[in-house]
């Protein structure tokens, strides 16, 4: 008699599951290692520049893309009012601590961080030549600034500003020296705590403007201090719309 041996077969359900997972975990996988995220990304800048009405968006090659981060050349923001803000090179990360970090190189580096805390900060700082297209402007400015919100989507109601420069190039030639501006943010209250420069004519000053969050423009302002004339000092004192500075 010939001996057959038995041959045993089970089916296991949670094995088979368990691989198809496994196959899918992989391929996902695989696909973000893969992907061309720098066509990803260049999609969601052309959704950006049709999405916003008030300006364009233009932008250059991207030197580094992943599926959580990208580094891109050349980006030009042009409002309807002819005003051209220009990034030689941005990047951006997404992550949990901070969510979003955005590192505008423009010389220097401006690097702005929101956490969960619903907070932003601000540190580093820009060539203003490389970054307005203005004739006549120009030098490296430090920022330093954390804004507080108190909802997602909300406008900002607390944060600090301190901004610093050796020299800052005016429009009609002339250049600013030591610039030192010191500011504070409540609510609808923005309290310009200390703004001095130095030569051509040193100027000290305080003010405090009233914001409408809806209408930025609309919102009013006050300033007071003092100029120096050679040996001669004078006060003055100013008040209106921000209209006249945000026309942009």
């Amino acid at each position: 008699m010939k001996f057959i041996p038995k041959i045993s077969f089970k089916f296991s359900f949670k094995k088979v599951v368990g691989s198809f997972f496994l196959f899918l975990a992989g391929l996902i996988l695989g696909a973000f290692l893969f992907m061309p995220w720098e066509v990803a990304w260049s999609q969601a800048f052309k959704l950006a520049d049709a999405k916003i009405s008030k300006a364009t968006i233009q932008w250059g090659d991207f030197v580094d893309a992943g599926p959580l981060s990208f580094e891109v050349t050349n980006v030009n923001v042009t409002t309807n009012k002819g005003l051209t803000v220009t990034v030689p090179q941005l990047g951006v990360s997404l992550g949990l601590s901070p969510l979003v970090e955005v590192r505008v190189k423009t010389g220097p580096t401006l690097t702005a961080r929101l956490f969960r805390t619903k907070s932003l900060t601000l540190g580093g700082g820009v060539d203003l030549a490389h970054l307005v297209r203005m004739d006549g402007l120009g030098g490296k400015v430090r920022i330093t600034a954390d804004v507080g919100f108190p909802e997602w989507g909300a406008p900002p109601h607390t944060g600090s500003l301190v901004v610093r420069s050796d020299a800052v190039e005016i429009p009609g030639g002339m250049v600013a020296e030591d610039v030192d501006v010191n500011a504070v943010l409540a609510g609808k209250q923005f309290q310009l705590n200390s703004f001095s420069c130095g030569q051509p004519i040193p100027v000290t000053a305080k003010g405090n403007a009233v914001l409408d969050w809806k209408r930025l423009p609309n919102s009013s302002y006050t300033i007071s201090g003092t100029t120096t004339f050679g040996s001669t000092e004078r006060q003055f004192s100013k008040s209106g719309k921000l209209s006249k500075y945000l026309n942009f």
